[in-house]
């Protein structure tokens, strides 16, 4: 995260923003660790044997390195590292926590490091993506987008396999550990699928021919995985990801507006369609969600067991933030599974203040450097929103480098501006 206005001049002087001329070059270890961080937040396998502890103070050491070399970035950096340890000493002091015993050695370090690496490494890919876009010469940016394309591509097919003999091996939690270690992905790497969907309905617009051909038939695909997966909000977020790219892209305001108005007048046609797709759709674990939503949208009824469950915990988490705004909630009896919801109702108005804060500047520092693509960008935001409103995000680490380096990678570099 930069001064957005001294880039700025920088970006338009240098050409990084309009052209392929070099910005520079990494040095040799530098690049290094970067595609260091890129496997290890794409990769089960790096992440489940790289402690956390070692990864969290290799990305600090990293941004201490770069506090020294860059002076531009001096405040923003000290913001990042304010923000992300005043969250963490807040769930230290504000809250109780029964995943580490109050009586392991180091009980308080523990505790804040662990927190310290959910709300650090949710948003440290927006500092790659920048200093990425402020040193990388082309060819190595090129080098970067092609190796996390390779990254992912490689848990796609894993997990696809593995899908094929185990219909649940991407929602198994008891067996997260021993899957990672074969590169199998599970809840955290398919919420990546929705952030690249988004990201390659973008480049629709500025390929043409075979490569457009090409970017559809990935689409295709990787909504057949989010079945195979059975993740039904994933697959919901894709679609939002796709009406809102789509949105993006239409110049003429009447166009847009004629858009919507077919978007909201399909909502009538949602019940017949989840249904359809409940009928269609082998697995029982998606076609039973499929069911529940035909019946909320066709009647407002939520009485399905998890699309009930969901929502009361949501509802929860509202109610425990506006019970106790200020400080929050010690201990709470649930979890209420959605990040932007949660953080609220533990710490209080300034957790709310301190996550908005992060999302907000990390959008705003990523789009200085995304020239007339900005808007293409925004819709990844969004899905990232709805998915924090629905969804732990801050248990991730995979989705939230998919929002804030590897979505935006793609649009700025997929179309050959990069």
């Amino acid at each position: 995260m930069v001064n957005s206005n001294a880039y700025r001049n920088q970006g338009m002087n240098n050409g990084i923003m309009r052209s392929r001329s070099n910005t520079g070059n990494f040095y040799f270890l530098e690049f290094l660790l970067i595609v260091f961080f890129f496997a290890y937040y794409l990769l089960p396998a790096v992440s489940s044997v790289v402690p956390f502890m070692v990864a969290l103070f290799t990305a600090i050491a990293y941004l201490a390195y770069l506090f020294i070399r860059e002076p531009n970035w001096r405040v923003q950096i000290v913001v990042f590292l304010i923000i992300t340890f005043g969250m963490s000493l807040m769930f230290f002091f504000l809250t109780q926590t029964s995943t580490i015993s109050s009586s392991a050695s180091n009980y308080a370090l523990k505790r804040i490091a662990s927190k310290m690496n959910q709300f650090f490494m949710m948003f440290f890919p927006a500092c790659l993506f920048v200093r990425i876009y402020t040193k990388a010469s082309y060819k190595q940016k090129k080098m970067l987008y092609w190796l996390a394309m390779i990254m992912f591509a490689v848990v796609v097919f894993n997990t696809f396999i593995e899908l094929m003999t185990n219909e649940s091996a991407a929602r198994k939690w008891t067996e997260f550990d021993e899957q990672s270690q074969n590169n199998i992905g599970t809840y955290s790497f398919v919420y990546v699928v929705p952030m690249l969907v988004t990201a390659l309905t973008s480049l629709l617009y500025t390929q043409k021919g075979n490569k457009k051909l090409l970017i559809v038939g990935i689409i295709a695909f990787l909504f057949v995985f989010l079945l195979s997966a059975q993740y039904t909000l994933a697959i919901l977020i894709s679609v939002i990801g796709i009406a809102l790219q789509i949105s993006a892209n239409i110049k003429n305001g009447a166009g847009k507006i004629l858009l919507w108005l077919l978007l909201v007048s399909s909502l009538f046609l949602l019940p017949t369609c989840f249904e359809f797709l409940s009928n269609v759709i082998k697995s029982e674990h998606i076609s039973v969600r499929f069911k529940e939503l035909a019946a909320f949208f066709g009647g407002g009824d939520a009485s399905g067991y998890n699309l009930n469950g969901r929502l009361e915990l949501y509802w929860k988490s509202i109610q425990a933030f506006f019970k106790s705004p200020i400080i929050g909630n010690r201990k709470l009896s649930f979890d209420g599974h959605a990040t932007l919801l949660t953080v609220p109702a533990d710490i209080g108005i300034l957790g709310l203040v301190g996550l908005w804060l992060l999302i907000l500047k990390s959008k705003k520092h990523i789009s200085t450097f995304m020239g007339e693509r900005k808007k293409q960008f925004s819709p990844v935001i969004v899905c990232l929103i709805i998915m924090g409103l629905t969804n732990p995000i801050h248990g991730a680490p995979a989705a939230m480098f998919g929002a804030l380096l590897f979505a935006p990678m793609i649009v700025k570099i997929g179309d050959n501006n990069g």
